[in-house]
């Protein structure tokens, strides 16, 4: 099935008749008719059936549905690059986990907005979608945490912070200080468990299991945020990286504090091996760390 096909098929699939693919489509019904007819003949078996002057789609319609629907949406967004491009704009596609996307990157973001003509798609996700976007080059850069080199992608440290404890006042008091790892397993204090697929709780798995090779977390989390609220109903303490931290020093409901001994916590510059970098990608990475550089200073 090629595209003009996938398209004729598509557009059948989405009106339930001839007349309304042939209008979605600006052509004529007869061209519609002869394309599906001639798509069928290839196949080689039927994708509509006749009811009472309706087309029904046959259960080998349906099942190729779900992928012609993802061809489409990658078209879409083809179709809104080209555009941009044929404006002559710059246009960058940056990657980030949630809570980066949401504290480190807006102010670059915004500096580059006022300053440039560029134009800019942010994408959330986790490191191995984030990955699979550069190799599939569907994303220009991303900012990760990690400071590992997947296969197929230069990694360049940005900056690097230190794990941060989140916990009510209660929960708090219950460590003997300092407030290390050893001390919250002591306590008997639940510690809110983070995915070990995310590299900052396969790093704190490792070092909890070495402390006390039988602890089983009650609760475990992808999301950073997601550990935060439970603690803030009173369900643990979370083990967080500093920019997800960051929101809640103000917060009443919860202390912060740094775990002792330092864990760090890095930052990396994520591209794809086989391609170059852009002009748009050089100047948000200048802007990126200079925006960083400040925040150490400050």
């Amino acid at each position: 099935m090629n595209l003009r096909q996938l398209e004729v098929f598509y557009a059948v699939m989405k009106a339930g008749t001839v007349s309304g693919a042939a209008r979605s489509l600006h052509v004529s019904q007869p061209n519609v008719t002869r394309i599906l007819a001639h798509t069928e003949q290839q196949l080689g078996f039927a994708l509509f059936e006749r009811v009472k002057g309706r087309l029904t789609p046959t259960q080998e319609a349906l099942a190729l549905l779900p992928e012609a629907e993802k061809i489409y949406q990658q078209l879409g967004l083809f179709h809104t690059l080209t555009q941009k491009v044929g404006r002559g704009t710059q246009h960058l596609r940056i990657g980030a986990p949630p809570v980066l996307a949401s504290t480190l990157l807006p102010p670059v973001i915004a500096i580059l907005r006022r300053q440039s003509n560029l134009s800019i798609d942010l994408i959330t996700g986790n490191k191995d979608e984030l990955s699979q976007g550069l190799l599939r080059h569907e994303l220009d850069i991303a900012v990760a945490f990690g400071d590992d080199t997947p296969p197929g992608l230069n990694q360049e440290l940005l900056t690097t912070g230190y794990v941060q404890v989140i916990a009510l006042e209660r929960a708090m008091e219950a460590i003997v200080e300092p407030l290390t790892l050893a001390a919250m397993v002591q306590s008997g204090v639940e510690i809110i468990g983070l995915d070990t697929r995310d590299p900052l709780g396969g790093t704190l798995n490792r070092m909890i299991l070495a402390l006390a090779p039988q602890y089983q977390h009650a609760l475990t989390v992808r999301s950073y945020s997601a550990a935060v609220e439970l603690a803030k109903l009173g369900l643990g303490m979370a083990l967080v990286d500093p920019w997800t931290a960051q929101g809640h020093r103000d917060n009443a409901q919860v202390q912060v504090a740094e775990l002792s001994p330092q864990v760090p916590v890095h930052v990396s510059l994520y591209s794809a091996n086989h391609q170059s970098p852009s002009a748009a990608s050089r100047l948000f990475i200048t802007r990126l760390k200079a925006q960083v550089s400040g925040d150490a200073q400050a």
